[in-house]
């Protein structure tokens, strides 16, 4: 099980790298996978987040990648299909309307 944390806008674990965002989150946690990136897709006009894309370590096809803003349920995200010369799998999760000035943790489960 892997866990991240990104605090005021940076990260640091012994298996996560993840670059810095200020899209409003104070953490993140990811249990299940490594991710080595997460970026968030904003409304246009930078108060909304509306979609996040994940990058994880490895070939996850086969397993379930959920994604939330807070306590909120966990919604299925849309796995890419494994990248075997990076040796990544990328992951599109999309339908929030999560307002950036009050999101304060982004969480992800692989299973």
């Amino acid at each position: 099980m892997a866990g991240l944390a990104v605090a005021a806008g940076s990260a640091s674990t012994a298996s996560n790298t993840v670059q810095a965002s200020t899209a409003g989150y104070g953490s993140s946690t990811i249990t299940g996978a490594t991710a080595t990136s997460l970026k968030y897709t904003l409304s246009a006009d930078g108060t909304t987040i509306t979609a996040a894309d994940l990058v994880f370590t490895g070939n996850l096809t086969g397993r379930t990648v959920a994604a939330g803003f807070g306590t909120g349920a966990l919604t299925t995200c849309t796995l890419a299909a494994y990248d075997s010369v990076a040796l990544t799998t990328g992951a599109s999760c999309t339908g929030y309307t999560q307002a950036t000035a009050s999101s304060t943790t982004f969480n992800v489960a692989v299973s």
